[in-house]
């Protein structure tokens, strides 16, 4: 089983790679305090799908790009 910690990765490197936001304007974003933000990007909180929605709208990109670990294709049945 996936470890908690790596599940949000491209999360995290989004934001601060790629679309250059602060974690303060993600937490503002979803209502949530910056370390209850923070928490959430290192797998100590799940992200709800509300909040997953939100996050890929503020990135203008869907939700297999910003969380492509659950969205696994090829799954033998």
């Amino acid at each position: 089983m996936e470890a908690k910690q790596t599940r949000y990765a491209e999360l995290a490197y989004i934001r601060r790679v790629v679309k250059k936001v602060s974690a303060q304007d993600m937490a503002d974003l979803l209502g949530v305090n910056k370390e209850t933000y923070l928490r959430s990007e290192r797998g100590g909180r799940d992200i709800t799908l509300e909040e997953a929605v939100k996050i890929a709208h503020k990135f203008n990109m869907n939700l297999a790009e910003v969380f492509p670990k659950f969205f696994v294709e090829n799954v033998a049945i």
